[in-house]
């Protein structure tokens, strides 16, 4: 592991923004830009290259070396995605954390207006803005990054009934809190919604007016590969979010019936829907599956 512009100053930033990366050189300067230019400067930005391949590396030494506020670590082989994304969290020196992705974008005025928020809302565990894909539209229910400000079992409850994209992944998220998440370093399907599920049942989660998220719609998420990423073993085929399932089980032990009736039921066609849509997929895409349609067309 290579590291590159760690500060030696005793100023320990209010924010940190990690931002794990593999290959990411079309879109990283852009997200670099988005976050240096916030108008809230006390920040951190981690930056762990997961071995990249491409022009990652020299753009990010370039930036580290016009901008103090960034720590640039290179992985000397590639760990995963998911343990690079906990490597910048363990970095993290700041009361406040994020996830940045190398092909998002974020307003200006982002952590002015969530760290503001938080600093006057102790009651909430995470803060965000209205959210969307770069090919899409903002909408709090779609992206999944709707307020969930309501007392503990109505913001599990509406955690699920609002199951769309995970928006709320991306929030400032208070750091605290979220190192008390034992699953995130955990390599499962969904494991991110896990992590947003954690802070929903330890605090309220804001979604302000101010500011914006533009995600990037080329990730492993909106991808079908997604399902063969985390295929372990048969009952990951089966059922691709039996994890999540347990997870959710631990937490809900002492909610009312009707509100577990209703969870598990969400869960239980979130498994087969997912079950049925891999499978349809992996028909489609077998050249076996092909010829012998075609085969028995010309038979017909």
């Amino acid at each position: 592991m290579i590291e590159v512009n760690r500060t030696l100053e005793m100023h320990i930033p209010k924010v940190s923004v990690g931002m794990p990366v593999y290959n990411g050189e079309d879109t990283l300067r852009c997200a670099l830009n988005s976050l240096l230019g916030q108008s809230f400067a006390d920040f951190e930005l981690i930056i762990s290259d997961n071995a990249s391949t491409d022009g990652t590396e020299s753009i990010c030494r370039e930036y580290a070396e016009q901008d103090r506020r960034i720590r640039y670590v290179r992985q000397s082989k590639n760990v995963g995605a998911v343990t690079n994304f906990k490597l910048v969290l363990d970095e993290a020196r700041g009361d406040y954390f994020m996830w940045a992705a190398h092909d998002d974008i974020r307003s200006a005025d982002y952590l002015e207006v969530n760290v503001s928020f938080l600093d006057h809302n102790p009651d909430f565990v995470a803060s965000t803005s209205p959210t969307r894909f770069d090919n899409g539209k903002f909408n709090e229910v779609s992206m999944g990054d709707a307020s969930l400000e309501a007392n503990r079992i109505n913001r599990l409850i509406k955690f699920f009934d609002t199951w769309h994209a995970n928006g709320r992944f991306y929030s400032l998220i208070r750091r605290d809190v979220l190192e008390g998440c034992g699953f995130v370093s955990d390599h499962f399907l969904a494991a991110d919604w896990a992590i947003v599920l954690f802070l929903a049942n330890h605090g309220k989660m804001h979604r302000d007016k101010e500011g914006y998220v533009v995600l990037g719609s080329q990730g492993l998420s909106n991808s079908m590969d997604i399902f063969r990423v985390f295929r372990k073993n048969a009952i990951d085929y089966f059922l691709p979010f039996h994890n999540l399932f347990k997870v959710t089980l631990t937490m809900f032990g002492d909610i009312p019936l009707p509100a577990r009736i209703h969870i598990t039921w969400i869960l239980v066609k979130l498994n087969y829907n997912a079950h049925i849509i891999q499978t349809i997929f992996y028909l489609r895409n077998k050249k076996w599956l092909v010829r012998i349609v075609r085969l028995f067309r010309r038979k017909k």
